[in-house]
């Protein structure tokens, strides 16, 4: 396969990866719903359906390193970069469990974790959190990853 077409390979799977995200939120966005106390957001099936989103892209992406690093026709330099990408993003799978886990461990319902090269965003079911909660989270994230605390995003929904 020529450097040309693999570029073209390449960038058609970035694309895909980007179109899966943007579906994932349009999808995904909240209904407004009218409520005595105000506007409130209500997330129906949020969780499910982005722990569901979320496996679905990153199973794709998973297959699609592994056909570059399979392929006779891929460059070294292709199949140790796709070999990397792939190191790095089971690295982060492993890493949302595990702080998924231990958040859940603090009595929350269900929670979402990403981790991002710079950012972790946590989203939390729960309707408010004090300010003793949010540290416990943060103490979680801040001692399992070396991200600090400027790094993480703690939000709490209704759900």
């Amino acid at each position: 396969m020529s450097k040309k077409k693999k570029i073209i390979v390449l960038v058609s799977m970035v694309a895909l990866l980007v179109l899966t995200g943007c579906l994932n939120y349009f999808l995904n966005r909240p209904n407004s719903q009218n409520a005595n106390a105000g506007n409130t957001v209500v997330y129906t099936d949020y969780f499910k359906s982005s722990h569901a989103d979320r496996d679905t892209s990153r199973t794709e992406t998973v297959m699609q390193y592994n056909a570059i690093i399979e392929s006779e026709a891929t460059s070294a330099e292709a199949k140790a970069n796709a070999e990397k990408e792939l190191a790095a993003l089971v690295a982060n799978m492993e890493t949302e469990q595990r702080l998924e886990a231990l958040i859940k461990a603090l009595g929350y319902d269900d929670c979402l974790v990403t981790v991002g090269t710079e950012n972790i965003n946590v989203i939390l079911k729960s309707d408010a959190m004090t300010d003793s909660e949010v540290a416990q989270v943060l103490e979680i994230i801040v001692t399992e990853t070396d991200k600090s605390a400027p790094n993480v995003r703690i939000k709490p929904i209704e759900a």
